[in-house]
């Protein structure tokens, strides 16, 4: 009977054992590459404030690549927050733009008549990003080729704020 007790301890800690290797290599599956495929001219971030009240404010990134490059960068994880990259028009440079949801003004209804309210919009939230980062890194996301990758800058740095102003009324 001895014996049959330790058989279920080791049968129900080989399933426990399973199940977690499973669910840690789900965790890890972001596997960052050692050295980036693609060429950056001085990478930088810059914080950024609108000069209207409710205008927002946040911070963008700004990643000046080889023009000849084949290589496409889709997003950077900077500052625990996902920023989509987009390359800009006739330019050799991606740029990302983070805006935080706490400074935009939000126009929000208010009404006895429920149809009336339809149309706010449900506030938006945040997905937690894929990695761990420390300050001052980011992790930008490509393709190359129908691959799909990682790799990380360890330090970005940062440029003096941009305040754009109001413009005036025309």
């Amino acid at each position: 009977m001895g014996q049959r007790i330790n058989f279920r301890k080791l049968l129900t800690k080989v399933g426990l054992l399973s199940i977690l290797m499973t669910f840690g290599q789900c965790a890890t599956s972001q596997k960052i590459d050692k050295t980036a495929p693609i060429e950056l001219n001085s990478p930088y971030f810059q914080d950024w404030v609108s000069g209207v009240k409710g205008g927002g404010a946040g911070f963008m990134v700004y990643l000046p690549v080889d023009p000849a490059s084949n290589v496409t960068l889709e997003n950077a994880y900077f500052k625990g927050k996902a920023v989509k990259l987009k390359r800009k028009q006739n330019e050799s440079v991606y740029v990302g733009r983070y805006t935080d949801p706490i400074t935009v003004k939000k126009e929000i209804v208010m009404s006895s008549d429920q149809k009336e309210e339809y149309n706010n919009k449900v506030p938006e939230i945040e997905e937690k990003i894929p990695f761990e980062l420390k300050e001052g890194e980011c992790i930008i996301a490509y393709s190359k080729n129908g691959q799909e990758g990682y790799f990380k800058i360890d330090k970005l740095p940062k440029k003096e704020l941009k305040a754009y102003p109001m413009q005036p009324r025309q």
